[in-house]
Order: structure tokens, then sequence, then C-alpha cells
């Protein structure tokens, strides 16, 4: 429901605008594209104004980094991979840089792992050793596709006939509590295989209940903008 009352906003709003016609000589509403650094990644947005008080802007973001990690005992090759698609709706209430801004992102980011183990390892899971089918265990985590963003920021070219600028947001992505999946299979000849199932759901719904608290994403995002 929160999710279509934002489309209804996001698509009423500029019809709403009395100034929509951009008949103001006194303002240049030119295509804008900005590279971008964030916490969301590596960025290319696009940007057009289309009244002295609004603009509509999109975008994509891209990174990966590899890294290790110990969980529970257990280290873990982990590839963060951050991806995603955005909307935005921008409003300028003093029809200049300033700006407030609704919108969505497609929302792609999330970690996998796997953790190989080696001759004589094994797998710790509340406390309980484990050996596992063929040595190795995997997770993941993912959030949901669909985020609603709100945020505020400055673009210095808007409204302006600059050619060059600079771009900056702060807001936040309502990404929802990361979910968390744990694939192992135990050795069959493990003698405490009978209760690994169990261990294991008791050991993902321990991670769960930490991972809630993140249903948040922060966004900082500062660019060059070049206008036509």
């Amino acid at each position: 429901m929160k999710y279509s009352i934002l489309f209804v906003i996001l698509s009423i709003i500029p019809a709403l605008l009395p100034a929509l016609d951009a008949r103001n000589s006194d303002y240049h509403l030119g295509f804008r594209i900005a590279p971008r650094v964030s916490t969301l990644g590596g960025g290319l947005e696009v940007a057009k104004g289309l009244s002295p008080w609004f603009g509509l802007r999109g975008g994509i973001n891209y990174f990966t980094w590899q890294y290790e990690e110990i969980e529970s005992g257990n280290k873990y090759n982990l590839d963060l991979e951050l991806k995603s698609f955005g909307l935005f709706a921008d409003f300028h209430p003093f029809k200049q840089a300033f700006r407030v801004s609704l919108g969505f992102l497609i929302n792609g980011n999330g970690i996998d792992g796997t953790a190989k183990l080696g001759s004589g390892e094994t797998f710790d899971l509340n406390g309980v050793e484990y050996n596992l089918k063929d040595n190795t265990a995997s997770m993941a985590l993912s959030y949901n596709t669909f985020a609603p963003y709100a945020g505020i920021g400055w673009d210095t070219t808007f409204g302006d006939d600059d050619r060059w600028g600079f771009v900056f947001d702060l807001g936040v992505v309502f990404s929802g509590s990361p979910d968390l999946v744990i694939n192992a299979t135990v050795d069959p000849s493990d003698p405490n295989a009978a209760t690994f199932n169990s261990q294991k759901k008791k050991e993902v719904n321990e991670l769960q209940d930490d991972l809630n608290q993140f249903e948040f994403w922060p966004v900082l995002s500062a660019g060059i903008v070049y206008q036509f």
C-alpha cells in the first residue's frame, strides 16, 4: 500500500505545479549528466528540469569488493556487490540549487560468501563442530528489490546556464531488513549429524535478529555535473 501511495505522489505532483510550463525565461532547464561516487557505489545520473520548481532524475550505481570475514567462528570469502537503478522526483522549493527528493531504487545490493574447509577443519554452529559434505558452506545476504528513497541535495547547475557544476545528496534508502540464507550439508558420517539442521536454523535466526535493525541504507553522494 505504501509503495502505491509513493507512485501516486510522484505521478500527480508535477501536474499540480503551476510553473510546469517553464515559461520563466530566467531559468535554463537543461539536460544534465553527472558521474558520481556514493555509498551506493560508483554511478552515473541523468537529469532534466521541467519547471523552476521541479525536475526528474535517474541513474545507475555499481561497486564490488572481495574480502574475508570470520562469522561465528567460520571464515568466509565474501563478495559484496552494490548494484541499483534509481528514479527520483526533485522539488526545488526556492527555485535554486537546493532540492528535496523522493523516489525509489530497484535494489540489487547483497553479499555472497563461501567457506571452504581444509583437511581436518570443521564448521561451527553454536559451539558444535560439524564435518561438512564437500567441505563447503555458503551464505547469501539480500535486500528488498523495491526500495523507496527520501533525501535532500544540491545541484549548482539547476536553473542556471552554467555548463559545469557540482552535485551533492544526503538521504536514506528504505531497503528493509536484509535476508540471510546459509547453505551447508553435514557429512552423514558426522557423529552430531542428527542435530545439524536444528543448529543451523538456530544460527540463522540469531544472525537474522541482529540484521533486522539494519532496515535503512544511508546515502551520501557527490559528483560533478555537465549540462547541455
